[in-house]
């Protein structure tokens, strides 16, 4: 336990987590990219879990054992599942660079309530004002094509509505994900997730799907599919790297500079609209990001 004099000299989210989130958020940005693009996203996104399943038997044979890891594995494999489920719904309600800032942005304060509650964690006074300016930018970034959309007369709720579910699934199992590393190692217990969870996925996508969907996504997605489950456990590999060295609330709110940067690439490589309100919010939620990271203790 560090006293007060302590605390105030140290940043709490330190520099190198900062740059293992900064290289979190481009590949997940980069992979959400990828997903936007596919004919079937449910399937495809399956698909990428099954890439990564394999990898997990090595840990299982001949890694250490991991005591006590299970619960936390089910737990987060489950809310995995769920997650991956709703965001392909979300992407295929609303625009990416609608989705993706929605599902991304309410995420972190739902963690930091969360973390709270669960972890015992309480954001400093500086933290809060970060906190609020990231979501005060998340809701600019997010809500302009909603606002948009609404007054000219097109419907945007429903993808909104999904995007929302993605948040709460992202919040739910970073706080169970938070909870792990700090007993288990992030590559094996990530690796031990990710596979479990697409063996409990399969089963209702065959049925919801049919085994024909899964043979054709494949033969249109096989080049892009390896790189999305690569992307997506490094990514995550990451950033439960910086949950084992900062504040998971903390951690939870910076990880999401992707936000800006899955808006950009949605504005420059899929056409969607970014605009000065969009500009704006994005710089609020650099600033937050900012306070986050200097003021935060």
């Amino acid at each position: 336990m560090r006293s007060g004099a302590e605390r105030a000299t140290v940043c709490p989210v330190p520099p190198l987590a900062l740059a293992l989130l900064l290289a979190a958020a481009v590949l997940h940005a980069s992979w959400n990219l990828l997903v936007r693009g596919a004919e079937d996203r449910l399937v495809f996104t399956w698909w990428a879990q099954v890439m990564i399943a394999p990898l997990a038997i090595p840990v299982l044979l001949a890694g250490p054992p991991l005591r006590g890891v299970w619960p936390y594995v089910l737990a987060s494999a489950l809310l995995e599942a769920g997650y991956f489920a709703t965001l392909a719904v979300a992407y295929g309600r609303g625009d990416f660079s609608l989705v993706y800032p929605l599902a991304r942005g309410a995420a972190p304060l739902l963690l930091a309530a969360g973390a709270a509650l669960v972890l015992h964690e309480r954001p400093s006074p500086g933290g809060l004002v970060g906190l609020a300016v990231l979501a005060a930018g998340l809701a600019v970034v997010g809500g302009a094509p909603l606002w948009r959309r609404q007054h000219h007369g097109e419907s945007g709720s429903r993808g909104a509505g999904w995007a929302l579910g993605v948040a709460l699934f992202i919040a739910l199992y970073s706080l169970v994900d938070g909870a792990a590393v700090r007993r288990f190692p992030p590559a094996s217990y990530t690796l031990l997730v990710f596979g479990l969870s697409a063996v409990l996925a399969g089963p209702p996508l065959l049925l919801l799907r049919g085994g024909r969907a899964f043979g054709t996504e494949w033969s249109r997605s096989w080049r892009k599919i390896p790189l999305v489950g690569a992307f997506s456990l490094f990514s995550y590999i990451l950033v439960l790297q910086a949950f084992k060295i900062a504040p998971v609330a903390y951690v939870g709110a910076v990880r999401e500079v992707s936000i800006v940067l899955a808006a950009l690439a949605g504005w420059r490589l899929l056409g969607e609209n970014f605009g000065p309100t969009r500009t704006v919010g994005a710089l609020l939620v650099v600033t937050g990001i900012a306070l986050i990271a200097l003021f935060g203790t």
